[in-house]
């Protein structure tokens, strides 16, 4: 007769222990993973920082314009590969989650247009450098809308600007239609003045060549940038246009137009037209004889 065998006892599975065991390395591994990324910004930014206010800023403060963009895409290639470790800790497959991340991106892209055309604007500001930290410049976002200022930072997305006024502009770079940079080039200040008759054509441009001359010494601009001539006249006046050429950005155009106008103006040539004579009244009509 056969033993009919035992069934063996049960035995416990590792699996579960297992299981946990792989969670809690993942986890501390992640953890790490975030440290370290976390350590790499913080200490990446602060080079940047020391690089460009050490060796650079004080020699060129121009150079400050690409402070911003180089930090943004540090910290985006920091973000990619601690997000790439992440994955590879959790084991994720990254084939389907390219194609998935390639979807969302596209679907991403035509809601966010408008972040999209900033940052291809501002790529094309750095790429052309159009204007630098520290240019004043006068802007154009739309029809018959100009925004003036000096430029205080650059981003990828926005320029800011600081007005007249001393307001904070913040401009998005896709609504940056015109700029015309007032600190690169030549600046031409053009006066028109309207003057009645005083003596010949010439003694009136000389005069008035050396009024603008003295007024342009005292703005500290070069003399020979001065120069005067006839735009226009008729028989009770004639209207004479003062360019100016200079590469000053700071000038004060109408402190300059200020001082001229004040010397004509105590040379009598502002104090307008003479009265016209009043008619003699009428004598007494003769006594009938």
């Amino acid at each position: 007769m056969q033993a009919t065998p035992t069934p063996n006892a049960p035995q416990l599975s590792n699996a579960p222990w297992s299981s946990h065991a792989t969670i809690i390395v993942q986890g501390y591994e992640t953890a790490i993973a975030l440290v370290v990324g976390f350590v790499v910004w913080r200490l990446t930014y602060a080079a940047i920082d020391r690089f460009f206010a050490r060796r650079l800023l004080l020699r060129h403060p121009r150079i400050s314009t690409y402070v911003a963009p180089i930090k943004s895409i540090t910290g985006f290639i920091i973000f990619l590969v601690t997000g790439l470790v992440l994955l590879n800790i959790w084991s994720v497959n990254i084939g389907p989650a390219i194609w998935s991340a390639g979807a969302i991106t596209a679907v991403l892209a035509f809601g966010a247009q408008w972040i999209v055309r900033d940052l291809l604007a501002g790529y094309s500001i750095f790429a052309e450098n159009q204007f630098d930290v520290g240019d004043r410049i006068e802007i154009t976002t739309g029809i018959n809308s100009q925004i003036a200022g000096v430029v205080e930072a650059i981003g990828l997305r926005t320029t800011r600007l600081v007005d007249r006024y001393g307001r904070t502009v913040f401009i998005p770079n896709g609504n940056i239609y015109a700029t015309t940079n007032l600190s690169k080039g030549v600046r031409r200040l053009d006066i028109v003045l309207s003057l009645p008759w005083h003596g010949s054509v010439d003694a009136m441009k000389r005069e008035i060549l050396k009024v603008a001359t003295a007024s342009a010494i005292e703005a500290k601009i070069d003399a020979d940038s001065v120069k005067v001539s006839l735009d226009d006249f008729d028989t009770n006046k004639a209207v004479f246009r003062i360019s100016i050429r200079t590469p000053l950005v700071d000038v004060d155009e109408a402190s300059l137009r200020e001082r001229i106008a004040g010397v004509l103006q105590a040379e009598g040539w502002l104090n307008g037209d003479a009265p016209a004579p009043q008619p003699a009244p009428p004598s007494n009509p003769t006594a009938p004889a």
